[in-house]
């Protein structure tokens, strides 16, 4: 079976499983290298069926440019699929519920790299190290390699997480140099 048709089982076993709730699936290149895994849609990118939409978007899509990639090469997908109340944190429960289904979708894609936006995403990536212990490293995951640094979205909100996330883009462009993406 092709990833395509993979990856439309996975989303409609999850939409069962999640019946009545709006989620919002990965999307981006199915033979991409680079999976980022950011931590759950807010409700105006579950509208627009866009992840990592809004101000949090356009300071990835800048973060992306830095690196001299574009949303076409990334496959990118959720922790949580859905959009929890605003200003509410997705539960240890809710991040497991959907943890099965992000392993099975970065599985299916099979990249070199993983990019996790946040703790929220850590957790559903079943990594047990806090993000202040590797955000901003390049470390083993599995049999490809893991790179943790905040959500685009927490940045808005503090300075000091925003020059953190802009130095760990820095290092991100080496990483990439050490790893073999092609």
């Amino acid at each position: 079976m092709d990833k395509n048709q993979l990856l439309k089982d996975l989303n409609k076993r999850a939409s069962a499983k999640f019946k009545g709730e709006r989620l919002l699936f990965g999307q981006g290149n199915l033979n991409a290298s680079v999976v980022v895994v950011a931590e759950f849609p807010v409700s105006e990118e579950v509208h627009a069926e866009t992840p990592l939409a809004g101000p949090a978007g356009k300071i990835f899509n800048q973060a992306l440019r830095g690196l001299g990639l574009s949303r076409r090469q990334l496959y990118i997908t959720y922790a949580v699929k859905s959009a929890p109340a605003p200003g509410v944190i997705p539960s240890p429960k809710e991040v497991k519920q959907f943890s099965q289904f992000l392993k099975e979708e970065i599985k299916i894609i099979d990249p070199k790299l993983t990019i996790a936006l946040g703790s929220v995403a850590l957790r559903g990536l079943s990594v047990k190290l806090p993000l202040f212990n590797i955000r901003g490293r390049l470390i083993r995951f599995g049999i490809n390699s893991l790179f943790a640094t905040h959500n685009p979205a927490t940045i808005l909100k503090s300075d000091a997480q925003k020059l953190e996330f802009e130095k760990d883009f820095g290092k991100l462009n080496e990483a990439l140099a050490s790893i073999s993406l092609a």
